[in-house]
């Protein structure tokens, strides 16, 4: 296989912590909202409660979200980007975009 950009090209590098499918399912239904409750966030990634948990403590640990307790149930827990990690996936997102863009052989640069 050649490489039609020449040796000296670097393919753009995504972060290996938001790239797992299962995070990268969970960022994405956070991006538009201010936080998701635990429980609807399940539903939303559909895997089982001790896979999400595991993924949600993994994104916590890196300071990607923050889990609360919610004010009206304090049994419930409610998961919202941190601005960090609202940073880390918006770059993450430019870099995906990026790959997008060479595969499909178009120039780089912004939209």
């Amino acid at each position: 296989m050649s490489d039609a950009q020449g040796e000296d090209a670097v393919a753009p590098r995504l972060d290996p912590l938001l790239h797992e499918p299962v995070r990268l399912s969970v960022l994405s239904a956070l991006a538009p909202a201010d936080y998701i409750e635990f429980s609807t966030l399940l539903r939303l990634v559909g895997v089982s409660k001790s896979a999400l948990s595991k993924h949600v403590s993994a994104l916590t640990d890196a300071g990607v979200v923050v889990v609360t307790n919610s004010p009206t149930d304090q049994r419930a827990r409610r998961i919202a980007l941190t601005e960090a990690g609202r940073e880390s996936f918006d770059a993450y997102l430019r870099r995906l975009e990026e790959i997008v863009r060479a595969a499909r052989g178009q120039a780089g640069g912004s939209r």
